[in-house]
């Protein structure tokens, strides 16, 4: 068992993007991302994994096909390997997200 707090990993403050792992598994995988303002991910996909993404703090953006969906903290998506994740900061400060792969996705984003 292993216990971890976000608020352990925070961004520094001259790096726009910051993600990190934050719980690894055998089958699965956790890790934290943190956007500045304006900030926003590449877009990409996750092949084989699974991804729930949920919004811990802040304020940001999904563009999906159908559209723009806010994303804001509380807020939880789910997205299927090869549905392409596009996400972006839309607040004014840091936008906090847990992205949870299952199974495992080893990536540096």
């Amino acid at each position: 068992m292993k216990v971890v707090r976000i608020e352990d990993f925070e961004r520094p403050a001259a790096q726009g993007i910051f993600a990190t792992p934050l719980l690894d598994g055998d089958q699965s995988n956790v890790r934290i991302i943190r956007l500045a303002p304006g900030q926003a991910l590449p877009p990409h996909r996750h092949g084989v994994s699974d991804l729930l993404l949920y919004s811990a703090a802040g304020e940001g953006a999904l563009d999906v096909p159908e559209g723009v969906v806010s994303f804001n903290a509380g807020s939880l998506a789910f997205y299927r390997g090869d549905e392409e994740l596009r996400v972006r900061n839309t607040g004014s400060t840091d936008l906090t997200l847990l992205a949870f792969l299952a199974p495992k996705f080893a990536a540096s984003a």
